[in-house]
């Protein structure tokens, strides 16, 4: 009975996987902006994505990075409190929401600046798409302060 059902189902499996929300093709996000003022990203391959990390050479905590990767991201239903590094502050939030793209993508602050570090934005994670149909799954992280954030995810590009 149990083969029966595994036969039946085995159509259905071989669907889903298929038609996952990310393709083989994984789009190029970029920064064209912060390449022009801070010099190329540095780009890491990955198991299933890759990560690129671009860094203001004359300010190091000022830095963007961009993950992407073929499989959903882990995301939260509410903003978690902002961590303090030095303080033990622990304080509520509400969603920041930027568009990346031409998606809309929510974001927050994930820690409170400390001595050696700026502050630490994310979004979460987020479906992007190229003009060829590739998708992908996609988190920003910023390190600096919350308008660079809004400005850095304003330059986003996908490429081809």
């Amino acid at each position: 009975m149990k083969i029966i059902w595994l036969v039946l189902l085995l159509p259905f499996l071989a669907q889903c996987s298929s038609s996952n929300s990310t393709s083989k093709h994984l789009p190029s996000l970029s920064s064209p902006a912060r390449a022009q003022a801070w010099g190329q990203s540095l780009v890491l391959l990955t198991k299933d994505g890759y990560q690129k990390t671009y860094i203001n050479p004359s300010n190091p905590k000022e830095i963007l990075r961009i993950i992407a990767s073929r499989q959903m991201m882990p995301f939260f239903a509410y903003p978690p409190n902002i961590k303090g590094i030095e303080t033990r502050a622990n304080t509520p939030q509400i969603w920041q929401s930027s568009s990346v793209n031409g998606t809309s993508i929510n974001w927050y602050q994930s820690t409170y600046s400390s001595s050696n570090r700026a502050s630490v934005f994310r979004t979460l994670g987020a479906e992007l798409k190229d003009r060829s149909g590739g998708r992908g799954q996609f988190r920003i992280e910023a390190e600096g302060t919350k308008n660079q954030m809004q400005t850095w995810l304003s330059e986003l590009r996908i490429g081809q």
